[in-house]
């Protein structure tokens, strides 16, 4: 900025910057009222300058720093590299395009840019936009008015002084992913009574009286399983190996098997002091798709040459030592395909005597992220006086009380549908899904098709669709007012919540029953007001709980199943199996967060809905 050699007078109702006031050596009319700058007891008129001359070297090295206000200007040329900063050089030692302030750009280059917006140093520019953008008051220097703040009286912000000596001990830290490779001198640890949580587990060869370590196939940044990894004390293994063919899968079944049968593991670590040693027999079962197992008397040694899937070692513990040990062998399914890839999976899975009579538990009080979502179902009443208990407390612990909601699933190799009671495949805290799946019905015989309860028929197949649908032994709608969800991961008995049925068409009332017709001219049987999806819809919360001593639990606090669309399926007399699509969809919706529009909402749910239903519809 260029000031005049000679002072211009004021005009009433004019605005001006508050450096050019600073030089002035007439009084200002204008408020909030400029500083004047104090004469130095050393200056003297050595030489004579101009007005001008004197404006600017006061402008220059005074009134700049004064105003916090003024963006700082940087000189094009850069006599003292003390200090320099530049928020658009971004190179060292190299020309940064269109940027004014970099000092590594000839003067000629400049000519050519159109200069960036230069930016203050960090410390003058937290303090700038503090005034200009976050408190709403604008400074003098954007809005010179009866209301601006002038000069900031912002202390500068205080800079950490650098660690030098830095302690990362204290710090989470990525586990050595090569770790868990490295072979240990277990012979030069010392003896112990009980295994530690990680300390690999042993076996013991009777014949030749010596000990190694339990070790299994592992895959590292390949699929194909290449090195061995030993099996550790209370640490659950999973390994996924790639098979080249049938042979390679049937050696490695048989060395496992092998080494189970020539070698016994030990309950607790060698103890070089002892005599004799006590070990346990690995016994071999087989695992059945219901989930149980068939083990054969001890002795009875089967070859197994069928295909296997997958092997498991089941060990049971009480912490401190190994009580039993079982191999469980899944037969691989009978259809197989050359082209598909051969995998053979191994798992290592540690349980307690006592884990059985354990309810289950999704959380320490509120659900944990990913946790099985736990339901539960009234007990039947003997008598209307009865108080109405909940199987989860007062229920036998048998394998048919089952607490969580299953999802079906995708038969392998196929879009049929199957539903299995395990832990794997049910509904999880916070994980939204959409599933879709093939259900596959005998239809009724063509020759009894005048005479048969078409309804009966109808009926009998809603039934199949909620049992794929609808949680546990659930077979149709009235049922659901005996199933109830926790609010907490870990339940409370006075913490459930049923969970309610809405049905668009008729908010507060039952959709219609189902009905079965038959068309003596078309010979087509037509059943209406089917339900082929649902979707479960949850509301959590964060709350506070124990009078606020427990923070930031995650509770359920409404749960709700929404019918789908109603359909009228129509099917020839002449079909023998009935194939239909079965969606199921599950959204968690947080209480805190803000509501989207409920019109936008609901038609983009249609929407999707509708899609669904039209892909699956295609892919018969």
């Amino acid at each position: 900025m260029e000031i005049p050699g000679t002072t211009a007078a004021t005009e009433p109702g004019s605005s001006m910057s508050p450096l050019p006031e600073l030089a002035t050596s007439t009084p200002s009319n204008t408020f909030p009222p400029r500083p004047q700058p104090k004469p130095s007891a050393t200056d003297a008129p050595k030489s004579s300058t101009t007005p001008a001359e004197t404006v600017a070297a006061t402008d220059t090295a005074d009134a700049q720093p004064l105003n916090a206000t003024e963006t700082p200007k940087i000189a094009t040329n850069f006599p003292d590299d003390s200090f320099y900063f530049c928020s658009c050089d971004l190179r060292s030692e190299m020309c940064d395009l269109n940027c004014c302030c970099d000092r590594d750009c000839p003067t000629e280059t400049r000519q050519v840019f159109s200069c960036l917006k230069v930016l203050a140093p960090p410390q003058l520019l937290s303090r700038l936009e503090d005034f200009q953008y976050n408190h709403g008051l604008p400074t003098c220097q954007i809005n010179d008015g009866w209301l601006c703040v002038f000069r900031s009286n912002t202390k500068p912000a205080k800079m950490k002084p650098l660690i030098e000596n830095f302690d990362a001990s204290q710090y989470q830290k990525w586990p050595d992913p090569l770790a868990a490779y490295e072979t240990e001198d277990t012979v030069a640890q010392a003896s112990s009574s009980l295994y530690k949580l990680g300390e690999p587990l042993q076996l013991w060869h009777p014949d030749i009286k010596q000990w190694t370590t339990f070790d299994l196939p592992m895959a590292y940044e390949s699929a194909q399983c290449q090195l061995k990894q030993p099996m550790r004390h209370l640490q659950p293994m999973v390994s996924h190996c790639l098979m080249r063919d049938q042979t390679h899968l049937q050696e490695s079944v048989w060395a496992l098997l092998n080494l189970t049968a020539s070698h016994q593991l030990l309950p607790k670590p060698r103890d070089l002091e002892e005599q004799v040693v006590e070990a346990l027999s690995i016994q071999i079962c087989q695992k059945l798709d219901s989930g149980g197992m068939l083990c054969p008397e001890p002795g009875n040694d089967t070859q197994w040459d069928l295909p296997v899937e997958s092997l498991e070692l089941q060990l049971l513990h009480n912490f401190t030592n190994i009580l039993e040990a079982k191999l469980l062998i899944k037969e691989a399914a009978a259809e197989y395909d050359d082209m598909e890839a051969l995998w053979l999976h191994f798992a290592v899975t540690f349980s307690t005597a006592n884990e059985s009579l354990a309810k289950p538990s999704s959380g320490p009080l509120g659900y944990l992220a990913g946790a099985p979502v736990i339901l539960s179902r009234l007990l039947p009443q003997n008598t209307s006086e009865d108080r109405q208990l909940l199987s989860y407390f007062h229920a036998g612990n048998d394998r048919q009380d089952y607490h969580w909601l299953p999802l079906f699933s995708r038969k392998p190799r196929s879009s049929n549908c199957q539903r299995k009671l395990d832990e794997e495949q049910v509904l999880r805290f916070g994980v939204d899904l959409a599933k879709q799946c093939l259900l596959q019905q005998a239809a009724p015989s063509p020759a009894l098709q005048e005479n048969a309860n078409h309804t009966e028929f109808c009926q009998s197949l809603q039934a199949e669709i909620w049992k794929k649908l609808l949680p546990h032994n659930c077979s149709s709608l009235e049922e659901m007012n005996q199933v109830f969800v926790s609010q907490l991961g870990r339940p409370q008995p006075d913490r459930w919540i049923p969970i309610q049925l809405h049905f668009e068409e008729r908010a507060h009332d039952m959709p219609p029953p189902v009905q079965g017709f038959y068309d003596e001219v078309q010979q087509s049987l037509s059943c209406r007001n089917m339900f082929l999806s649902v979707s479960y819809e949850f509301h959590v919360a964060d709350l506070a709980l124990f009078a606020g001593r427990v923070p930031h639990q995650r509770v359920l606090q409404h749960a709700r199943v929404v019918l789908g669309q109603r359909h009228d399926l129509e099917f020839d007399g002449s079909e023998q199996l009935v194939e239909l699509p079965l969606g199921v969809s599950a959204m968690f919706y947080n209480l805190e967060k803000s509501r989207p529009n409920q019109g936008p909402t609901v038609l983009a749910h249609r929407i999707i809905m509708a899609t669904m239903m039209l892909l699956l519809w295609l892919s018969l």
